[in-house]
């Protein structure tokens, strides 16, 4: 059961109390609704303030059961509003409470994978909060730095947790086809417009994720293989991209950039050794991109660099 539903249920029993002991005055003392109701918080309080009239011997004997059930009551919000309390200040300790974040990436599994994904994210400078549910794994995360959930990545309560309705992107790296496809299910559930991306290790588990509307299946084998494929094809083309640390990023324009309404030829970003391969406009790529033509808001543009001038770049896209 959940701290604040056992908070509520504490409160209805405390009311239930309350109700109940204010019906036996009235019925066994008699007393009108408002001296009953002040008569029962002033015993289920333990105050003893003033009683309204003497009471017989059956009302004596109802405040001492209203004293018991009252107190016994009481004592159990007291005890589950401390335990809520004391889990939320032991998780932001430990783990480091995600609040406030927002426009950020899940990596569900801290595995080999996901260490490579979050070292990635974290040179990029890109916001991240890892789930794992291996303590080993935790404490290898949180030692590196890292904001970590520790829990299953295949529950709700847990990417709400990771402030999933908040995110831009989950990434699901779990060991086993089911488990992220699960994880895939609820992210879209709870947040539809999350981009996704999950590991397969079958091309029917790959199916069924694509199925369920995973934006992005990445077959690790299938696409290491390419990769040394193409390193023996075209080794140029390789030993260029990891000699002088090239990368291909995209970056959206938002509303309020300085790039809206202005063309590439305009803003002459290969001064700043940035090439736009492409511009995705609503959906749909522009391959080559017109040079003169005005980029609107929310066009995303593919671009290749090097890593720190594509960051240089980046700023200049937000006007900072």
């Amino acid at each position: 059961m959940k701290p604040k539903f056992r908070i509520l249920m504490s409160l209805a029993l405390i009311l239930f109390v309350i109700l109940t002991g204010s019906l036996g005055y009235m019925w066994l003392e008699n007393m009108r609704f408002l001296d009953a109701l002040y008569m029962t918080v002033i015993t289920v309080s333990t105050v003893g303030f003033r009683e309204v009239k003497d009471l017989s011997d059956i009302g004596k004997l109802w405040t001492i059961i209203l004293i018991i059930f009252g107190w016994g009551t009481v004592s159990i919000l007291i005890t589950n509003v401390a335990a809520y309390f004391l889990s939320l200040e032991v998780f932001k300790r430990r783990y480091g409470m995600p609040k406030g974040i927002s426009d950020h990436y899940i990596i569900c599994g801290f595995g080999r994978m996901g260490r490579i994904v979050a070292e990635f994210l974290k040179s990029s400078h890109s916001p991240f909060i890892i789930v794992e549910n291996d303590p080993e794994r935790v404490e290898q995360a949180i030692s590196m730095g890292y904001k970590v959930i520790e829990g299953d990545a295949t529950e709700e309560s847990t990417l709400i947790k990771a402030c999933i309705h908040r995110a831009r992107g989950l990434a699901s790296l779990l060991r086993d086809d089911p488990d992220n496809l699960y994880v895939i299910i609820n992210a879209k559930n709870l947040n539809p417009k999350i981009y996704t991306v999950a590991k397969a290790t079958t091309e029917k588990g790959a199916k069924l994720m694509r199925n369920v509307g995973t934006d992005r299946v990445i077959l690790p084998y299938d696409w290491a293989g390419i990769r040394i494929a193409r390193a023996l094809i075209h080794p140029a083309v390789s030993e260029f991209l990891d000699l002088y640390h090239m990368r291909v990023e995209e970056i959206t324009l938002d509303e309020g950039s300085p790039f809206v309404g202005k063309s590439l030829r305009e803003l002459n970003l290969t001064k700043y050794g940035a090439y736009v391969l492409a511009v995705f406009r609503n959906g749909k790529p522009i391959i080559p991109p017109n040079p003169h033509e005005p980029l609107n808001r929310g066009d995303v543009l593919i671009i290749l660099g090097e890593i720190e001038k594509l960051k240089d770049v980046e700023v200049l896209v937000h006007g900072k």
